[in-house]
């Protein structure tokens, strides 16, 4: 049982996440005791009152963890009691400083005060809510290393959750699952499945082939037509975007690779399936050494949770004494319009916040340097073919970490989740087709020009021998 805690200062969301990380992993959360003692109590309280909020907390993770599945999430812990005691009383009774010595959690989530203060009669120092942060943060750096902050918007806070819990599932995965990749029947698809939703892929090019929502029968995915964009949704490795006549130089010689690598078009390895994860690897062969000179590992993981789909890349560097150059983006394509009676231009991409964006302008595949302004504060891009007539929409450094594809004819959606993507494309083929693409990359296209050092790439990756780069974005459907 992995054992995760929210903790922080007063109306920072540790409730609102503990509930929804719950629901998003199926399994339970332990409530805040404190609030259920206080409302039956009153809000004036005693050391000996804190004392029992503590042993109320204790029971309340105990029950939640008799009924969670896997892993289980807690809604504040003893290190609230802690600093709240010692706030109030100048002392923390010895015995909640023991417990709190003995307590093992697998990664603790200090909630950052960046939320504005929603007033509760049960809570106190709307003007405090800094210096109690400061004194969190120093209690978890001197008693574990497991812990990370969260910070922004809620669904930039889930998002930053997921991504961690998610990390901490794959490192904790029983090493009897970890066994060797079996080679694939390359003619049977692979479908992940749950009450609301079916997901399926195919092993050449590790690929999503389609989304489904079970309770319409709705098909999300583009349909790869080979007469429009033959892909569904291709995973970019070792390169993303073009190089200048697809040729780069290493160590004094040119080397050939295609747009986008060469990993959406080899046969992955089956590392692992079950009922809610698949897991693909591909390695360095003979042949991938001739366009491309470096050992390399990339396990791509699938997993479904309801409607959401999140795809996680492991790339790791077995060789003993050479670097690992490359880049790795996400290509999926989303079904445009989704239902019969709607048109492209009947869809939007909605932001999470209001945005400033200016595209960089591409010819051939390669940026040119010069920029376009596409959005200035705005929380909506509407759709139109005529918007990507001069190909891709590319952002550099952008501040958003979500976005959803939406229709002003129906309530349908796709959300895409990319914390932490330095790039992002959005790209349809041309006029009549009937899908889009959202693009989150670790990476970019070249600068027009003549070819140049790998290592000299914009976006390129280093990995020393042994070391592993792990990234993760999620789509959610509805």
């Amino acid at each position: 049982m992995l054992r995760i805690s929210l903790t922080g200062p007063e109306s920072t969301g540790k409730t609102t996440l503990a509930a929804q990380l719950a629901t998003h992993y199926g399994t339970s959360f332990a409530p805040e005791y404190a609030r259920e003692y206080l409302a039956e109590s009153g809000p004036r309280y005693t050391l000996e009152d804190l004392e029992e909020i503590a042993r109320g907390q204790l029971q309340a993770e105990a029950t939640a963890e008799a009924s969670a599945r896997d892993i289980v999430f807690s809604d504040t812990d003893l290190l609230v009691i802690k600093i709240w005691a010692e706030h109030s009383f100048g002392i923390c009774p010895e015995w909640i400083l023991h417990r709190i010595d003995q307590q093992q959690y697998d990664l603790v989530l200090l909630m950052g005060v960046d939320l504005p203060w929603q007033p509760d009669p049960l809570r106190e120092h709307p003007h405090l809510r800094q210096q109690f942060y400061d004194l969190y943060l120093r209690e978890l750096r001197e008693r574990m290393s497991n812990f990370a902050e969260i910070s922004g918007d809620a669904d930039r806070r889930f998002a930053q959750a997921c991504f961690l819990v998610d990390e901490l599932l794959q490192s904790a995965r029983p090493a009897a699952l970890l066994e060797e990749p079996t080679m694939p029947n390359t003619s049977t698809p692979y479908t992940l499945q749950n009450p609301t939703c079916r997901a399926t892929f195919a092993a050449h090019g590790a690929e999503l082939t389609s989304l489904v929502t079970l309770a319409d029968n709705l098909e999300y995915v583009w349909p790869g037509d080979p007469a429009v964009w033959a892909r569904h949704a291709p995973v970019l490795f070792p390169l993303v975007g073009r190089l200048p006549n697809d040729v780069y130089h290493y160590e004094g010689r040119d080397y050939k690779l295609p747009q986008h690598g060469f990993a959406r078009d080899q046969e992955f390895a089956v590392l692992r399936h079950d009922a809610t994860e698949l897991a693909f690897r591909l390695q360095h062969d003979e042949t991938t050494q001739t366009i491309f000179p470096f050992a390399f590992e990339l396990t791509i993981t699938y997993t479904l949770r309801g409607t959401q789909l999140t795809v996680r890349w492991d790339v790791r560097n077995p060789a003993a004494d050479q670097p690992l150059l490359f880049s790795i983006g996400g290509h999926p394509a989303v079904r445009c319009p989704l239902l019969p009676d709607e048109k492209f231009e009947d869809y939007y991409f909605e932001f999470d916040h209001p945005v400033t964006l200016e595209r960089h302008l591409l010819q051939g595949g390669l940026l040119t340097g010069a920029t376009a302004p596409v959005l200035s504060d705005a929380r909506e891009l509407p759709l139109s073919y005529e918007l990507f007539a001069d190909d891709a929409l590319v952002f550099k450094h952008y501040d958003f970490t979500s976005l959803t594809l939406r229709s002003r004819k129906s309530a349908h959606f796709a959300r895409f989740r990319f914390d932490g993507f330095p790039y992002l494309g959005l790209w349809t083929k041309g006029p009549g087709a009937g899908f889009v693409c959202v693009e989150p990359w670790h990476g970019i296209a070249s600068p027009t020009g003549e070819p140049g050092e790998l290592r000299d790439k914009e976006g390129i990756l280093t990995l020393e021998p042994g070391e592993v780069f792990s990234a993760a974005f999620s789509i959610e459907v509805g």
